[in-house]
């Protein structure tokens, strides 16, 4: 058994499941490829992952970076939307902080601005200020001292898993077929491509007209790509710590925002850069705060599909990471007492150009990838502006198209021996 369809996209992630979406509105007869999520105990691939398998990612639309502020704000504006139109809720409007280093005002002082050209309110805060408004906070020693910048509207944290579920709900509502399977193999036929798949009731061959491949960090060793063609991206490890809440804590903790904080010391593992989420009910019905990393060298490069495997299948992090998470996490919620404590794992794909790929790399044959640990708040617009690519519409974004052109594979060294500036961190601030 075959499918014919015009439209393959491999990968059912937040990526595939919004380019799903729009291409299928825009009339396109569409085929959605990628596994369900894998049950806990079953075992997993490279297939079966993704940067969406938690209960929460940041969002927000202040940024100093043009490029991720103008995908977040188009996204988050149609999120309300996307959950009325499928009936499935993912955004928590908890408010956004982002706690930057005095010694960086200029940076503080250019996202006001482009907030203000944007329309965006941001209140800025003092130390003072911060300790009367979230007195559970702490904040860390930074160069100067710190300024907050609170986004309280359009801003807090989604739950990717069920963004994904909305986005595939409203694509298979506008025609879209979704097979629960994984593209094992790619060639170039007369007429489009042809795709192998593996998985129960999929079909073993999908004929497309155009291919759309959305696979994250796993795209250059899946073999969804054409043949020698490789992508110039890299999987990192993204660690985490998850802090069971207990119940009389949990209402205090529920009023803080989505915390990131901005550090711009060259002091390695002492960089105090960081990313926290205010307590969210997780699957086992238990309440986690979680603490991620920023800008510290303990964000490590994985460079083979079966380190990639074993750091998302085992969900253990390195002695390294936990004594880091730890300490960052008692120092900006010192009174937390938690009655547990988990470790998480995702991968964040990084590219050279700090942004994500949209476009060809073949004929008919395009990409989606590289959320740089950026790409969740603004994946709807960049899902949206990857169907545009696939069905040949004219561009509509005020950025031009060149910045989010797919690279080749280059090497991981530069002529100095050093690894190139965006193999280090800073790594997404979530």
């Amino acid at each position: 058994m075959t499918y014919d369809c015009e439209v393959a996209v491999v990968g059912a992630g937040m990526f595939g499941a919004a380019a799903g979406k729009h291409l299928s509105r825009a009339g396109a007869d569409v085929v959605i490829i990628g596994p369900a999520e894998p049950r806990a105990g079953d075992p997993v691939s490279q297939h079966s992952f993704g940067a969406h398998f938690d209960e929460a990612r940041i969002t927000r639309r202040l940024g100093w970076d043009p490029v991720w502020e103008m995908t977040d704000a188009r996204s988050q504006e149609r999120y309300r939307d996307i959950e009325n139109e499928s009936g499935i809720s993912f955004f928590h409007e908890c408010g956004s902080l982002v706690l930057m280093a005095n010694s960086i005002a200029h940076r503080t002082n250019a996202i006001l601005d482009q907030c203000a050209a944007a329309g965006i309110a941001v209140d800025q805060l003092s130390e003072e200020d911060l300790r009367g408004q979230f007195p559970d906070l702490g904040l860390p020693p930074m160069e100067g001292g710190v300024m907050g910048l609170l986004e309280r509207e359009q801003a807090g944290y989604l739950n990717p898993r069920r963004l994904v579920s909305a986005q595939l709900t409203l694509a298979t509502a506008a025609g879209a077929r979704l097979v629960r399977g994984t593209a094992t193999g790619v060639e170039r036929v007369p007429g489009g491509w042809l795709l192998r798949t593996d998985g129960a009731g999929c079909p073993p061959r999908i004929r497309a007209e155009r291919v759309l491949v959305a696979t994250g960090a796993f795209t250059n060793v899946n073999n969804v790509l054409p043949v020698s063609h490789q992508l110039d991206l890299r999987a990192f490890t993204e660690p985490n710590l998850l802090f069971e809440v207990h119940p009389e804590q949990l209402d205090r903790l529920r009023m803080l925002p989505s915390v990131v904080t901005v550090d711009p010391a060259d002091t390695g593992d002492a960089n105090t850069s960081l990313y926290l989420l205010p307590p969210i009910r997780y699957p086992d019905g238990k309440w986690y705060m979680r603490c991620g990393p920023g800008m510290q060298p303990l964000v490590e490069e994985l460079r083979t599909v079966e380190e990639m495997v074993s750091w998302y299948s085992n969900q253990k992090i390195t002695a390294r990471q936990m004594a880091f998470l730890t300490t960052m996490t008692h120092l900006m919620v010192p009174n937390l007492k938690p009655v547990s404590v988990r470790e998480a794992c995702c991968i964040i794909e990084k590219t050279p150009s700090r942004y994500p790929y949209i476009g060809h790399v073949d004929e008919d044959f395009a990409v989606v990838v590289g959320g740089n640990g950026h790409g969740a708040r603004g994946s709807d617009e960049i899902g949206r502006l990857a169907s545009t690519i696939v069905l040949g519409e004219p561009w509509d974004c005020p950025i031009p198209h060149d910045v989010f052109a797919p690279l080749t594979a280059s090497p991981a060294v530069d002529e100095r021996g050093e690894r190139p500036d965006f193999l280090k961190p800073p790594f997404g601030l979530c």
